[in-house]
């Protein structure tokens, strides 16, 4: 670690979770900092996450975790049953650790406190910026592109934090890998009424063609009155017909499979108020084009069966700044990252598309595997930890696993 930490002008592209955060980390480790956002006013984008003890602890090195916990809903336990009740899992966070929990909050309250914080840091925020490519100057800095004709830069370092559908990663990104997932996901929010998901996440199956879920969020920046997500699995190819079905057809739709879920599926009025949310799995060769470098879901998008994807962005936002702050040079710093890196999110693309077809899929035999395995799996005490700690967002291997009290003794596994 060098005796003064070098100083960079870094341009981060992207104003979500995991751009504002390393926006917060980098300016105050005194960066020169801009933030490019392709929306004419950055906003959050879906309805409710799960953030868990990993991503808590990164928000804690920020000093924004109790803000967020404040305006979210704390989840202990997770339930999940077929329609036939047959139980599939059923964990809670405190078998770990008794003081350990994930959180329930609206991306709305989570980017609000975000981007109060890097406001607050006074970082530039440029928006209707659409970034599609990067020029490397003959110095090694980086001008980045924008589809309406102008540059920004140089920089010293480009970070790719604008998502699945980063132009950036498309085009200079060494994608090996990148397909959408068949299936995808209605997300709506809806208030929990008389305390139904209070401090659980609850699903319900059909085989793995129906998924029907709740997750607690607690309040929502316009409303202090307790909230929950809803949320239903379908094939992406059926979104049209669904809508064209109508939203009475819907919502009987859901009220078959789950009966106690008809007052909330009857709060919508209209199917705009539900978002269509599509997935895909992206593996690249390595995270980083020169100084250029790609990070959440730019760089690694997975399903969202294990709830890991706003995590590991976080993740990547404090690790890089992490690794800038120690090592002498930007290339130091990016090898460091990319080794820091590599076990944690490659266990992590794995594991989600291996658990996929067992729940969001049109396979028989992976959702009769699951009906008759996951959980007897959740009664074996060893199994039981280990699909916590995977559930935790700390595994970096089958047998290996990092320890988020590293990153903020709040979140350490250890009592």
């Amino acid at each position: 670690m060098p005796l003064l930490s070098p100083i960079y002008k870094i341009a981060i592209v992207g104003a979500g979770t995991t751009g504002l955060a390393l926006a917060g980390f980098l300016k105050a480790a005194g960066h020169a900092v801009d933030l490019f956002e392709r929306f004419d006013a950055p906003r959050p984008l879906g309805a409710g996450l799960l953030l868990q003890p990993t991503g808590l602890a990164v928000l804690a090195r920020l000093g924004l975790d109790e803000k967020l916990i404040a305006l979210s809903s704390p989840v202990h336990r997770l339930y999940g049953e077929t329609q036939r009740g047959t139980v599939i899992y059923k964990l809670d966070y405190r078998w770990l650790a008794p003081h350990l929990f994930g959180l329930g909050t609206h991306r709305a309250s989570l980017f609000q406190v975000l981007y109060n914080h890097v406001q607050g840091l006074n970082v530039p925020i440029h928006t209707g910026c659409d970034a599609i490519k990067t020029r490397t100057h003959a110095d090694g800095k980086l001008s980045l592109h924008m589809a309406d004709g102008r540059d920004a830069g140089p920089f010293d370092l480009i970070v790719d934090a604008s998502g699945r559908q980063s132009k950036l990663a498309l085009r200079h990104g060494a994608v090996s890998h990148d397909t959408p997932y068949p299936y995808a996901a209605l997300w709506g929010v809806v208030h929990d009424l008389e305390g139904f998901s209070t401090d659980q996440l609850l699903q319900r199956y059909d085989a793995a063609r129906v998924m029907i879920g709740t997750l607690p969020l607690g309040q929502t920046p316009t409303d202090p009155r307790p909230h929950m997500a809803f949320f239903w699995s379908l094939p992406a190819r059926d979104h049209a017909v669904v809508r064209a079905a109508g939203l009475s057809a819907w919502q009987d739709g859901v009220a078959r499979y789950w009966p106690l879920m008809r007052p909330f599926a009857e709060q919508f009025t209209a199917f705009d108020q539900l978002t269509f949310a599509e997935y895909g799995h992206r593996v690249m060769k390595r995270w980083h084009a020169g100084r250029l470098i790609f990070t959440g879901d730019a760089a690694h998008p997975i399903s969202p069966q294990l709830g890991q994807g706003a995590n590991l962005g976080l993740c990547d936002a404090l690790i890089l700044s992490e690794a800038l702050s120690r090592e002498p040079g930007i290339d130091e710093a990016i090898a460091t990252y990319s080794r820091a890196r590599k076990a944690h999110l490659t266990f992590y693309q794995i594991a989600s598309r291996w658990m996929t077809p067992f729940f969001q899929s049109d396979q028989k035999l992976a959702p009769w595997v699951r009906d008759r395995s996951f959980g007897l799996m959740c009664r074996m005490p060893w199994m039981r930890e280990e699909m916590l700690r995977t559930l935790a967002g700390v595994k970096t291997g089958l047998f290996r696993h990092l320890d988020p009290g590293h990153w903020h003794p709040r979140y350490r596994l250890k009592p």
